[in-house]
């Protein structure tokens, strides 16, 4: 994943790296990490000062020259139970991690902010009232207790202060501040990770959730978590993005899908992005433009930028022997 001054990568070994751009076109490596097992799950900060990683029944925070701060056990506040963390999210708006637990039947949010409040791990009345022995909020774990079973979760958004995921079938929102659930939302077959926040027209209503669902698109109010509208496309919808204007659906099959686009002036009339958009893997919507980064799947995978109009306005080489299945804007440093 792309941050500030570098691409953070799991090897199909399992092993940690950090590359850097040598120049326009190629790639240097910066530090491998050193773990005891292979990571399974991996989220960097946008600003490039760290990472979080999951391998085993721990969680690493890694800096930016690759030295492990701090390690956290896969262990419950009790010490009863113990597993593995199945998902990670940067959640740059709040200056944390976040961190699923489902055996542990916990959530964690990981602080990177110096001023972090301290934490209150006991009982509710303890961390209301500011009793109990406190720990260290800056790098420190801050627990939410769900129950399991846990939703699979697949969404976070830097605009909202809540994560879903799937739990059966329903789409279930979870708040980070409340530190429960918020929403349950029926929609078999749903893919969280593929869904996306558009913002109010012209600044007017509230956000709208797009949820994809096989060939369905099922657009949520995030004020009210009634549905709104719901949408059929050609193919199954595997990653939605949304600008002010446009949405953007990557339909088809993995390593083989096109776009298709749903403008304001056209509320209902889908419209297939030209042939340079064609065998994608990923995609992501560009801040504040109409444009988008899309990942090609081919012998050799390429980033590619395209106007609203499917033309190929840039493109990157992946460095050589590097799996990817995912996209995200490099911030600027």
């Amino acid at each position: 994943m792309p941050v500030a001054g570098g691409l953070w990568l799991v090897a199909t070994d399992g092993s940690l790296r950090c590359w850097e751009p040598a120049d326009g076109s190629s790639w240097r490596l910066r530090c491998r990490v050193a773990l005891e097992t292979p990571v399974h799950a991996l989220a960097a900060s946008p600003d490039g000062r760290w990472a979080l990683v999951a391998y085993g029944q721990r969680l690493s925070l890694v800096d930016a020259p690759g030295a492990v701060v701090k390690t956290f056990e896969g262990r419950d506040l009790g010490r009863t139970r113990q597993g593995a963390a199945t998902v990670l999210f940067s959640l740059p708006q709040r200056q944390s991690f976040f961190a699923a637990w489902p055996a542990l039947g916990e959530s964690w949010e990981i602080s990177l902010d110096p001023d972090a409040a301290p934490l209150f791990d006991g009982l509710v009345h303890d961390y209301r009232m500011g009793e109990g022995i406190a720990a260290p909020g800056y790098l420190g774990a801050r627990r939410a207790p769900l129950g399991q079973p846990m939703p699979d979760f697949g969404f976070a958004d830097r605009r909202v202060p809540w994560l879903a995921g799937m739990q059966g079938d329903e789409a279930v929102v979870v708040h980070l501040d409340v530190r429960r659930r918020i929403a349950a939302l029926r929609v078999p077959g749903a893919n969280p990770a593929g869904a996306a926040l558009r913002p109010p027209s012209r600044g007017r209503g509230t956000i709208q959730w797009w949820l994809p669902a096989g060939h369905e698109i099922h657009v949520f109010d995030t004020a009210r978590w009634v549905r709104l509208a719901t949408h059929t496309l050609p193919g199954p919808v595997l990653q939605l993005q949304a600008t002010d204007e446009t949405v953007w659906a990557l339909v088809g099959e993995r390593a083989g899908a096109t776009l298709f686009t749903l403008g304001d002036s056209q509320p209902d009339a889908w419209q297939r992005v030209g042939a340079g958009a064609a065998a994608l893997s990923a995609l992501r919507a560009a801040p504040r433009t109409p444009q988008v980064l899309v990942l090609r799947a081919a012998d050799a995978h390429e980033l590619l930028l395209l106007d609203a109009g499917g033309a190929v306005l840039r493109r990157w080489s992946v460095p050589k022997g590097v799996g990817l299945d995912g996209v995200a804007w490099w911030p600027v440093a």
